[in-house]
């Protein structure tokens, strides 16, 4: 009998090691492993970090992260990423595509840096708990607005010849330098020397610096791209190439305002609001008209 008993021990303790084996293949609610989280560096030095979208495809990285109460999606181009890691181990440039796309997930998720600044690259101890809503360790808290800057420039967007307003790209800037996306209001204001009679500008000399139009316009996150947010800002009652009492530059101000950041103020002078246009201006000395006849323009003057 004593012979037995280490045979019948080892008989036991092999049966409840292949049935705690088989439960725990079997448990539908089982620990799994938690999603990597991947950090990449843009050529422009930018950095974002999250999780991988579903979305991600052969044509771009889409990383996944959450702002306050919203869950963001920002796509990236493939050929942009210079550096990538992975829960902090670094990715061979040559694997960096086939690793990402098998990270994939779906819902919502990681709660992280997703506005693009110089931070640190995250570690070990910045893995997601589970894919649902737990918090990394350390939470990068995103840059905020300290100043604005914009690109404006006179454009044509339809079949006619004559422009038809402005092109404007707004541009937040955070304290480090670098241009952000935000969700805010952008108010435009356009201002432009009007020839008036000398006895209603004596002063001046029958100029004035009037306001040529004002717009306003909503921007999201969403709506930020390489160079900004592009706002499409057409001319109204006024139109500087056929109400030519108005000199051709003009200056632009911008205030953007952003909930819980502040009101940040930007202005541009000597933009032309007519083309350069010898002949035109030649045109109009002698006629009164700036094209020609053949032309075909949208508004008549």
């Amino acid at each position: 009998m004593p012979t037995r008993l280490p045979a019948l021990f080892s008989l036991l303790a092999a049966t409840a090691i292949a049935s705690a084996t088989s439960q725990a293949q079997k448990a539908p609610n089982g620990p799994s492993a938690p999603p990597k989280v991947l950090a990449v560096e843009l050529a422009s030095g930018r950095k974002f970090m999250g999780l991988v979208d579903a979305q991600t495809n052969d044509k771009q990285l889409v990383l996944r992260f959450t702002r306050g109460t919203a869950t963001l999606q920002r796509p990236i181009a493939w050929d942009r990423v210079v550096k990538a890691t992975v829960n902090g181990q670094a990715i061979e440039a040559d694997k960096f595509r086939e690793t990402a796309l098998a990270m994939r997930v779906e819902g919502t998720g990681f709660r992280g840096q997703g506005t693009g600044t110089r931070n640190r690259e995250p570690g070990a101890g910045n893995q997601v708990a589970e894919a649902g809503n737990q918090e990394p360790e350390e939470v990068v808290v995103p840059p905020r607005v300290t100043s604005v800057t914009f690109d404006a420039r006179l454009a044509n967007w339809d079949a006619d010849v004559e422009t038809d307003g402005l092109i404007l790209d707004v541009v937040p800037i955070s304290a480090d330098g670098y241009a952000i996306s935000t969700s805010g209001t952008v108010g435009i204001e356009l201002f432009a020397p009007q020839k008036r009679m000398f006895q209603d500008a004596p002063q001046s000399g029958g100029d004035t610096l009037e306001r040529v139009e004002r717009w306003t316009r909503t921007v999201d996150v969403a709506d930020f791209g390489p160079s900004g947010a592009r706002l499409k800002l057409p001319f109204g009652a006024v139109h500087p190439e056929f109400d030519l009492d108005w000199i051709g530059v003009g200056l632009v101000h911008v205030r953007l305002v952003v909930p819980g950041e502040g009101v940040f103020d930007y202005s541009v002078d000597g933009l032309r609001i007519r083309p350069y246009a010898p002949l035109r201006d030649r045109l109009e000395m002698s006629t009164g008209r700036r094209f020609v006849p053949t032309e075909r323009v949208g508004r008549h003057d």
